[in-house]
This record gives C-alpha cells, structure tokens and sequence, in this order.
C-alpha cells in the first residue's frame, strides 16, 4: 500500500510540477520508488547545455535544506567545487561565489550566483558575474506520502563563455547531475535501502581542499 501511494502522489507531482503533457509510464513511476533518478531534457547548444533529473529522498525537507543551503557542505556533493563563500547570507536570499574545476579539459571557473528561495518549496538561481555566460534553474521539493519521501527536481543551464565539446557537455548534463543527486541523498541518509546508500555514496566526488 505504501508504494502504490507514492507511486500515485509521484506521478501527480511530476505531471504538475515539470508541466508535462504526457503521463509517466509505470516503469518510470517504479523506478523512482526503487530510487532511480529520472533524466530528461537533456539539451546541448553550441557551448553548453541543460538537463532537468528528479529524484525521491527519504528525509524531511528540513534536512535537505540545510544541506543546500550550506557553502560548508556543498563540498561534500558539488564535483570540481574548490571555493563557495557567501557575499550575502539570509533564508530567502542570497549571494554566493563559487570556484569550480570540473574536468582537466575545461579552465577553472570563477563565479557569482543569486538564490532566490520559498523556503522548504523551491530554490531559483542565477548567475550574476563571472566566467559564465549563462547559470540559471531551479529546485522544487514536494513532500510525498505523509512527508516520508520527498520529490526533489533540479534543472540547470549552463553556458560556458568558451567552446566546450558537445560530448563532454551531454555527458556532464546526463551523468554528473544525477549524481550530484544522488549523493545529496547519501549526504541527508535518504535512500530506500542500504545497497541505495552504498550507490548513492559512491556517486559523491572524491574530497576536496576548499579554496
């Protein structure tokens, strides 16, 4: 009875929260409950791309949200990330500078991003300065099946301000932001089961010094 209920809930929660006409399939539906992160809209431009993935964690909302809303911790999900300190902190907004180096091919990224947040509802950002030409997504969270699981969905645009390879954007979008998720979800102990856990933990970037 559990799963069926989630499964229900999920499937209203994503028909209304990504706009999307089509109904997900069972398989889809299932594999959320089993876990799985769900990719779609995966795009690539001529030097970047966008990707939108949903994911079921078992935790409060609470706890992922001081999960991300931590420079401190981002450390511990975030790949590549070498500087994130708050220019202004608060609850509903703030501005953070972040230091990135995500692959050997690519030069180190410098720069500043705005959060605009409901809290325990969504998460908007966007780029303001920096290496970038263009940041910008957003996070929503949906509390599931009498709070035990939330529906978290994180969608991204990146375009970097220098040619990056078609390939290399595709995979980044289709396989580092799944497992961004899936590690903020080993972070906050929310997987459905311990082989999850270990899976999920093992999607996490290896330690990195800040700065």
């Amino acid at each position: 009875m559990r799963i069926l209920r989630i499964l229900f809930w999920t499937f209203l929660c994503l028909v209304v929260q990504v706009g999307e006409a089509q109904a997900l399939t069972q398989e889809q539906m299932a594999r959320l409950v089993a876990g799985d992160a769900l990719v779609g809209a995966v795009e690539s431009e001529a030097s970047g791309g966008a990707v939108r993935v949903s994911l079921l964690i078992w935790a409060p909302v609470e706890r992922i949200w001081d999960v991300l809303l931590s420079c401190e911790r981002s450390f511990e999900y975030v790949d590549g990330l070498r500087r994130c300190e708050f220019e202004v902190e608060g609850l509903e907004f703030a501005r953070v500078r972040q230091t990135v180096k995500k692959h050997v091919l690519l030069p180190t990224l410098d720069y500043l991003i705005e959060f605009n947040r409901v809290p325990f509802e969504s998460i908007r950002f966007q780029r303001v300065s920096g290496d970038l030409k263009a940041l910008e997504g957003h996070w929503t969270f949906r509390a599931l099946d009498d709070e035990e699981a939330v529906l978290v969905t994180h969608e991204i645009r990146v375009q970097p301000s220098f040619p990056v390879p078609r390939w290399l954007v595709r995979r980044n979008m289709a396989r580092g932001v799944p497992d961004m998720l899936y590690c903020l979800r080993a972070v906050v102990s929310g997987a459905p089961s311990a082989a999850r856990e270990t899976s999920d933990r093992d999607s996490c970037p290896s330690p990195a010094s800040p700065g």
